[in-house]
């Protein structure tokens, strides 16, 4: 069993990846900051890193220079993966060593998962071969759907710039056309302005109960599905979310990564309910 060490600190992302990639058959350790990953990486003697960049305790770029600095790491394959935007950082990652570095906002899990299998069998059939690349030319791009005024539209309130990338990709694969909001009175003034046909929210950007959050994106348009989501919320919050108006509570990455599925179902509901 091929094993590999994720480390980021959001845990949304990090239950997606998890999710997909021990649906492969990895084994997976999971690391929150760069301190926690040195020792993961020490004990757990992974085929291969998933490396975010933004990391607490000690930043991923430096952690990358510690390992190459070890020469039971020097050859082993990181992977950045990133949506970082500061200047020279991902430069940075190359000249450190990266093995390949790829960006949150344009890969998708099931592109990650790709170009990962795709790099440890490459490694596997050349023993000397120390660095990637580049994405291997197997994996194949993810198809989308352009925008041609019949999609149904989602409104996604997220305020976590590389979770709301990834749901993004997740529900554009389903033909979903995505309206970003930044937080709850951003998605509200959107819905003057936006048709849409979902609306679906991280359970912990709330500013206000969730009642009344359902209340008035329903105000503006009549039976709209919300649909929260959220990886530490209880059965007993999750149960109150749906009593006061929340359509489907998505608690696990199994259900986030097929959240184009649960919008369709909530989304058809509504209408044959109307």
């Amino acid at each position: 069993m091929k094993k590999i060490v994720i480390v980021d600190d959001q845990p949304v992302l990090v239950n997606i990846y998890r999710t997909k990639f021990a649906a492969e058959g990895f084994h997976v350790d999971v690391a929150a900051d760069g301190e926690a990953a040195l020792a993961v990486i020490q004990r757990a003697r992974p085929d291969l890193v998933l490396l975010d960049l933004m990391l607490p305790k000690i930043k991923g770029v430096d952690v990358l220079r510690i390992l190459r600095a070890n020469p039971s790491f020097k050859t082993l394959p990181v992977f950045v993966f990133s949506s970082s935007a500061q200047t020279g950082l991902v430069e940075e990652a190359w000249a450190a060593g990266a093995s390949m570095v790829l960006s949150k906002s344009n890969t998708s899990p099931k592109q990650l998962v790709d170009n990962v299998i795709a790099a440890l069998d490459a490694r596997s059939t050349s023993a000397d071969t120390a660095k990637v690349d580049g994405p291997p030319a197997a994996v194949k791009t993810i198809k989308t759907h352009p925008f041609d005024g019949k999609q149904k539209r989602i409104l996604l309130v997220e305020t976590n710039p590389e979770v709301r990338a990834v749901l993004g990709l997740v529900l554009a694969r389903d033909g979903f056309q995505i309206t970003n909001a930044d937080g709850t009175a951003h998605a509200l003034m959107l819905t003057e302005v936006v048709h849409f046909d979902l609306a679906m929210i991280n359970e912990g950007i709330r500013c206000d109960t969730t009642e009344r959050f359902c209340q008035q994106i329903r105000r503006r348009h009549a039976s709209v599905p919300v649909v929260m989501y959220s990886m530490n919320a209880t059965p007993a919050e999750t149960k109150q979310a749906l009593a006061e108006g929340v359509s489907r509570f998505i608690t696990t990455a199994e259900q986030l990564l097929d959240a184009g599925v649960i919008a369709n179902a909530a989304i058809d509901a509504s209408r044959k309910a109307a």
